[in-house]
């Protein structure tokens, strides 16, 4: 803005005269200034003030580098108005300057009523809209105002003297130098001529240097401008890419989050916290890839293999999640394995049954019903696989065998009738026919007989038939007394009455033996004798006498030439002495 021209100023002395004011010659001043640059105002540092809006006249100070504006209430700079963003826009302090930028808001941004797109410049006095709220970007300290100019040196003018008569009484006054003038030198004016051409040359090239700095200035500021929005936008897009890498490992897309941070670090190596999160991923993609193994694996039902893979994972993951998820999946799947092995096992199905317990105890070596069941199916399968013996040589046929092989047959009239034949001639038909008779006794009251009545009538059965397989009125008998004798062993089980439960599992199986809950029984007792043979051994130093009862439990728990029984019976022996 140029300075006004510099004020005159005239004398305030009368002229001579009768009461009349005479021209003055103005006065002139040398050594002032003609222009005086107005001082800048106080500081008071840039801020925010609302116009429009819910939160009209709050106002906001600027003195941080980055403020992030919007709903939130976690941003610097809250602004409650629905119709603004939770992260609407960002505020960047770029060199000496400020830039405005969105941040994806659903109703957009303005800066003095133009939408904006990318990151923009702000000065003072600007509006920026968000929503319906509006807000004015002041910044005092980068603004300036000009003040009133002293007033400079005034050119001097001539003027005729004064005319008006002198007063009566009273002399004329002459002034000095009016009369008389002296002559103007030529010489001085050409040299004052050529003084005033060089300093206005010089102001001219003084002006010149003024404007060719201010465009410097000017030139260098938008280069800084550009510099920093090409940082700001390159720092967003590689805020980009880290927000993308962290999105995955949410979602343990670990392959995919590594990658991104490859990236990121090819861009900036030294990007804050990226070798944190390399390092997690480093740990967890193979975790991920144990983890896809056992879900393969449970969907095959390879539990002994899914197992495996559960326990190569590391116990810091942070996908505890997951796993967990897949060890009760893997215990649901065991029990449920076990459960199907029962029912082949109980359908005759042996090597099924055997293969998938084997499995379950791979995963699950304490699997109780799952160890029961997979000895019994290797008990089966070996009694499976036994060679028959070759059929003995014919014998001659005694009176009696024909009787006795009716019996077997199921056919007791016509096995009576025999016997009765040949009661006259040999001793063993009479036996025989006594024994007939009373087991055609007991066998017509199969129904009403108790555990003692079934027992005699298997134990006649067996003494006439003898060596040959038990007859199919003994085999009727035999399955009506295993579930008889299963339940006195199961109640003695839980009773803790050992001897007496292993006492009546054996005869379930001698009356029926492919019985599996007595044979699972005599197998628990015989794990439960070998505990029971652990705490006597432990015992037998300190505490004899206890450990003496304890032996005794595992000498009627196991079977006689079990490992564990013998070593029992050895130590008992010992003490007793």
């Amino acid at each position: 803005m140029a300075n006004p021209p510099p004020a005159r100023r005239r004398s305030t002395s009368s002229g001579s005269g009768s009461g009349g004011t005479g021209a003055q010659r103005p006065v002139r001043k040398t050594g002032m200034t003609s222009a005086v640059r107005a001082a800048p105002l106080p500081y008071s540092g840039p801020k925010l003030v609302v116009t429009a809006g819910p939160m009209a006249g709050e106002e906001f100070d600027l003195e941080d580098e980055e403020y992030v504006i919007g709903r939130a209430t976690d941003n610097a700079i809250c602004i409650q108005d629905t119709s603004v963003s939770r992260k609407h826009v960002i505020l960047r302090r770029v060199g000496s300057g400020w830039t405005v930028a969105d941040l994806g808001s659903g109703n957009g941004t303005l800066v003095n009523g133009e939408p904006i797109t990318d990151e923009t410049p702000v000065a003072s006095g600007d509006v920026i809209t968000l929503g319906d709220t509006e807000v004015t970007f002041t910044d005092k300290a980068n603004s300036t105002m000009m003040v009133a100019i002293t007033p400079g040196p005034s050119r001097p003018r001539t003027s005729a003297p004064s005319a008006a008569p002198a007063r009566p009484g009273r002399p004329e006054r002459v002034r000095p130098g009016r009369a008389t003038q002296k002559p103007v030198d030529p010489s001085a004016q050409r040299k004052k001529k050529i003084m005033m051409g060089l300093v206005g040359f010089l102001a001219i090239v003084l002006a010149g240097g003024l404007v060719a700095l201010q465009m410097r200035n000017k030139a260098r500021q938008e280069e800084q401008m550009r510099i920093a929005l090409a940082d700001a936008k390159r720092r967003e897009l590689l805020g980009a890419i880290f927000q993308d890498a962290k999105n995955h490992i949410r979602e343990s897309k670990w392959t995919e989050a590594k990658a991104r941070l490859l990236e990121l670090k090819a861009a900036d190596p030294g990007f804050g916290g990226l070798q944190d999160y390399l390092d997690r991923v480093e740990k967890e993609i193979p975790n991920q890839e144990h983890v896809a193994a056992a879900q393969a694996a449970l969907a095959e039902k390879q539990l002994g293999v899914a197992k495996a893979e559960l326990d190569k994972i590391s116990s810091d993951t942070t996908m505890f999640e997951m796993v967990g998820k897949l060890k009760r999946e893997l215990q649901d799947k065991a029990d449920a394995q076990t459960r199907e092995a029962r029912a082949l096992l109980d359908g005759k199905q042996l090597d099924p049954a055997k293969r998938i317990t084997d499995d379950v105890l791979v995963a699950f070596p304490e699997h109780r019903d799952a160890r029961l069941i997979n000895e019994e199916a290797v008990r089966l399968i070996k009694v499976r696989d036994t060679p028959e013996a070759p059929p003995p040589p014919p014998r001659p046929v005694n009176p009696w065998e024909q009787a006795v092989t009716r019996f077997v047959a199921g056919d007791l009239s016509g096995a009576v009738a025999l016997a009765n034949a040949c009661v006259s001639k040999h001793s063993k038909c009479k036996a025989l026919l006594k024994d007939m008779t009373e087991f055609g006794n007991l066998y017509k009251k199969l129904e009403d007989l108790d555990v003692k009545g079934l027992s005699r009538l298997m134990a006649l059965d067996k003494a006439i038939s003898g060596d040959e397989a038990p007859s199919q009125m003994g085999r009727n008998a035999g399955k009506r007394a295993a579930n008889a004798f299963y339940k006195s062993a199961s109640s003695a089980r839980a009773a803790g009455q050992w001897s007496r439960a292993v006492d009546f599992a054996r005869k379930t199986l001698q009356a029926d033996p492919g019985h599996a809950g007595a044979a699972n029984i005599l197998n628990e007792l015989k794990a439960k004798g070998r505990e029971i043979y652990l705490q006597a051994y432990a015992l037998k130093d300190s505490q004899p006498d206890e450990a003496v009862v304890k032996f005794k439990e595992v000498l009627a728990m196991t079977p006689p030439g079990d490992e564990t029984h013998e070593k029992a019976k050895k130590w008992l022996e010992q003490l007793s002495r």
